[in-house]
């Protein structure tokens, strides 16, 4: 049996309309994902913030790109991995490759003169994108922790600042303003403090707060607050029913906020002194790079 196409009504265009306008606001940061556009939409009131609109804009996403009406490359779906092992027709394409790549992928290490340690902890890997597009460059690491984490986890982490011990510690935390998410944070630190021994870490939660959902006007999530879960209670006394996904930020005023925060620890005169001296050495190899390709080229490649 033939599965039923998408048919484009006019209602469904107008909806498609609105999509592109958001695609359009925030194409510096595209690839977006589903939920990004979905609460946007809701930000602006062109859906109401309810399960059956999540579906159907999950619906009309994947017609869209299968009609041509926005690119493949606007939407991403960071949960299904697919993973191979990287092969060569044959041995030339191979040596090719690996010229191209010679002494390419050179980092200095320019946070070596600072002060501080940090890492920036995220609650959910769909966002990984937009927080490695602005930690990396500052060579802040980026941990997705996804849900409360394990002792085996939180142990890694703790060797991690033991190879840092002359430096102060900082862990920069962004997460759901839910039940989960706020006592994410609380749970992790407990756990170092209390069972690894590890005191002396400075938690920051910087997204989301009470304050961003009032400042941005931020849509509710209306699964969070689950009867079920044991510290909806206890939310639900401190907060009240405010229950907000960190997906419900635009990209644009949550790439501000990791920046912002990473300056804030950083002695910004020491590391531009070490990007200086990195641009010094990227073209010292890039150089030597040069005359290693000429020679091994003007040798030959063949047996």
């Amino acid at each position: 049996m033939a599965r039923r196409m998408w048919v484009w009504t006019s209602h469904q265009l107008g909806k498609m309309e609105k999509v592109k306008t958001i695609l359009e606001e925030l194409k510096d940061y595209k690839p977006l994902t589903l939920r990004q556009v979905y609460y946007q939409l809701v930000s602006k009131g062109f859906i109401e913030n309810k399960k059956s609109e999540y579906g159907m804009l999950s619906n009309l996403l994947k017609w869209a790109r299968i009609d041509d009406y926005i690119s493949w490359d606007d939407i991403e779906d960071r949960i299904r991995v697919f993973h191979t092992l990287k092969m060569w027709d044959d041995k030339r394409f191979f040596i090719n490759e690996e010229l191209n790549n010679f002494l390419k992928g050179y980092n200095r290490n320019i946070l070596q003169s600072q002060r501080k340690y940090i890492e920036t902890w995220i609650e959910k890997d769909a966002l990984s994108s937009v927080f490695n597009r602005v930690c990396l460059p500052y060579g802040v690491p980026v941990v997705v922790c996804r849900g409360f984490s394990s002792v085996s986890f939180l142990n890694e982490f703790r060797e991690r600042l033991w190879n840092h011990s002359n430096k102060e510690w900082i862990m920069l935390y962004f997460g759901d303003f839910d039940p989960s998410g706020v006592e994410m944070l609380n749970a992790m630190k407990e756990t170092l403090e209390g069972e690894l021994d590890m005191p002396g870490i400075t938690f920051k939660r910087i997204a989301l707060t009470k304050n961003d959902i009032f400042n941005y006007h931020l849509p509710h999530n209306p699964d969070a607050l689950k009867k079920s879960d044991t510290r909806a209670k206890k939310h639900l006394e401190n907060y009240g029913e405010l229950a907000v996904e960190l997906d419900a930020l635009r990209p644009d005023i949550l790439t501000e906020k990791i920046e912002m925060a990473i300056q804030n620890e950083l002695d910004i005169t020491a590391l531009n002194e070490e990007v200086r001296t990195y641009q010094d050495e990227l073209d010292k190899l890039n150089k030597m790079k040069k005359k290693i390709i000429a020679y091994v080229s003007g040798g030959g490649m063949d047996e």
